[in-house]
């Protein structure tokens, strides 16, 4: 189950450093659902580790901003383009 949550953490970090928060949404949305059905299916001790994921989930998004702020600010990476709002 640990290799589940390292998974998990994975898929945060390298969401966090390529996509928006919409992105994090859709995840935390999937793992969550990942929860509930690993709670019905394997009972409420595999049910907690499911939450783990869920946390793990959203530390390593926040790994990845961090990760790619620094990268942006070293001037390795492009900063990720935002359109321009018409008024």
């Amino acid at each position: 189950m640990i290799s589940v949550v390292a998974l998990h953490c994975l898929a945060g970090a390298v969401t966090g450093s390529v996509f928006a928060v919409r992105a994090l949404l859709t995840l935390v949305a999937l793992v969550l659902t990942e929860c509930v059905g690993v709670t019905i299916a394997w009972g409420t001790s595999m049910g907690l580790w499911s939450l783990g994921s869920l946390i793990a989930i959203q530390v390593g998004y926040l790994g990845g901003v961090c990760l790619r702020s620094a990268l942006e600010h070293v001037g390795i990476a492009e900063p990720i383009a935002r359109p321009r709002h018409r008024h």
